[in-house]
Formats: C-alpha cells, sequence, structure tokens
C-alpha cells in the first residue's frame, strides 16, 4: 500500500472510521481520496464525522445524505492534503 494511503488510512481509523484509501491522482476526480467499505451503510452519521474531520464531496461541497454510493460507505472526498507528503500544498 502507498505511504500516503497508508497514512489516511491510520488517520481514519484513529478517529474511529474503518475503510479502504485510495489517494486519486489523475482523470476526472484527481486530488481526491477514494474511501470504501462495503461493509458500512452510508449514514448522516458518517457524513458529519467526515465533515467534521475536514472532509469535503468531490465538489468542494458538505458531505451529506445522498454523498453515498447507493447507500454504501463509497466516497470520492476533498481535504487532508497534508497526511500526502507527495503533494505540494
Amino acid at each position: 500500500m502507498r505511504e500516503e494511503n497508508k497514512a489516511m488510512q491510520n488517520y481514519l481509523k484513529h478517529h474511529g472510521i474503518e475503510c479502504r484509501v485510495k489517494y486519486i491522482w489523475n482523470g476526472s476526480m484527481k486530488h481526491t481520496w477514494r474511501l470504501y467499505n462495503p461493509d458500512i451503510r452510508w449514514s448522516d452519521e458518517l457524513a458529519q464525522q467526515l465533515n467534521d474531520l475536514g472532509f469535503r464531496d468531490f465538489d468542494y461541497k458538505p458531505l451529506g445524505k445522498y454523498s453515498g454510493n447507493g447507500g454504501v460507505f463509497s466516497v470520492c472526498v476533498r481535504g487532508n492534503y497534508s497526511l500526502n507528503p507527495f503533494i505540494a500544498n
């Protein structure tokens, strides 16, 4: 696992969110984090928890009820780039 993904996964785990993490470098969703856990249902509480940690939706809006992918915890978010040492902020 890449260093930035491991750092983000540990950060989220420390805050009670267990998921797979991937930083997207290219394409239409570049510079976003993909957070995914098929065993967790998307909820307002999870959205608020991520908002409180400084994340925003891919279009820079706060996460909400419909941010999850079909009710599953699968989102692309922006924020917390300090955990990726390869990004020049």
